[in-house]
């Protein structure tokens, strides 16, 4: 039950993500005539010099590309882009015939914006659930797996070439809007690939590091101790790390502190957490004060299995 609501979660997550990046393109970036990257950019140029609808432009360039991934590459990879391949170029049509959602807002700056932070929320979800819209991805894909080649430069290379073939055709305006959309585009994607996966690692310095181990474990926490030698004096010490999320933070700085105000305290912004506490949750015991009772969350799950 839980798998299958799982997936439903996570399809539902593809479709608003490519609806929102289809929404960028028709209601925000299309009408004020910005220069665009990937499949729409070369279906605005089609559009320009051939008269072709850009929808249907990105149609038959998706679906294309597709077929040449699926023969190329093999179904597993046709599966990860099927999705976005069908999906963005059905919401983008769908959009642009609704008159209503062209040039929702009248300042083309702000049209830029709302394009890039939609668009970033869009992508940055569909990427969270390890899919893809497809079109321009599938080349650098492949030359990687036949040649080698990387695959973010190429992406670069050829996002860098669509913009460029709409220079001539485009307005200062265009241009500069455009640029300033796929800056945002950027950043907002950046930060919602790592949105609710990080937090931050504490690292603590301590004559007292045993007292402030035992209580950060007491409070729940997990830790690892590190071996460390002064550089200055040369004397080993014990460093605490433990990382957790950024609400907690202050907690952890308050338990150390309060049994060494001197405490040295290093913290880091983690961009991604992976383990127990975190991505998964093993059934660990209630505080242990002798070590040698103590148990991993990992081996009181394999005793419950067993027994």
């Amino acid at each position: 039950m839980q798998s299958t609501k799982k997936t439903v979660l996570d399809i539902l997550q593809l479709i608003v993500g490519n609806a929102m990046s289809a929404c960028a393109m028709a209601c925000f970036a299309l009408p004020y005539n910005m220069v665009v990257a990937g499949v729409t950019g070369i279906g605005r140029m089609l559009n320009h010099y051939f008269g072709f609808g850009i929808t249907n432009s990105v149609y038959v360039i998706n679906i294309t590309l597709f077929v040449i991934g699926f023969l190329m590459l093999g179904k597993k990879f046709a599966a990860t882009i099927a999705v976005g391949t069908f999906l963005f170029p059905f919401f983008l049509s769908i959009f642009q015939d609704i008159p209503a959602m062209q040039h929702l807002v009248d300042d083309p700056l702000l049209a830029a914006i709302c394009a890039g932070i939609l668009d970033g929320v869009g992508i940055g979800l569909v990427i969270r659930m390890g899919g893809s819209t497809g079109g321009i991805d599938v080349p650098p894909i492949i030359l990687n797996r036949k040649l080698g080649w990387k695959v973010a430069p190429v992406m670069y290379a050829l996002d860098l070439t669509i913009f460029l073939i709409q220079i001539p055709v485009t307005s200062t305006n265009g241009i500069i809007l455009g640029i300033l959309y796929a800056l945002i585009y950027s950043i907002v994607m950046n930060h919602i690939l790592v949105l609710n996966q990080g937090g931050v690692q504490t690292m603590i310095f301590s004559k007292k590091s045993h007292e402030i181990n035992e209580k950060l474990l007491k409070l729940g926490y997990g830790t690892t101790i590190i071996k460390a030698k002064g550089g200055y004096i040369q004397d080993d010490t014990d460093v605490v790390l433990c990382v957790v999320s950024n609400r907690n933070l202050n907690r952890i700085k308050r338990a150390a502190l309060a049994i060494d105000d001197k405490a040295f305290i290093t913290i880091t912004n983690v961009s991604e957490v992976n383990g127990n506490g975190f991505t998964t949750m093993f059934g660990d015991e209630e505080y242990q004060p002798i070590v040698s009772h103590r148990k991993e969350g990992v081996e009181l799950m394999e005793e419950q299995e067993n027994n």
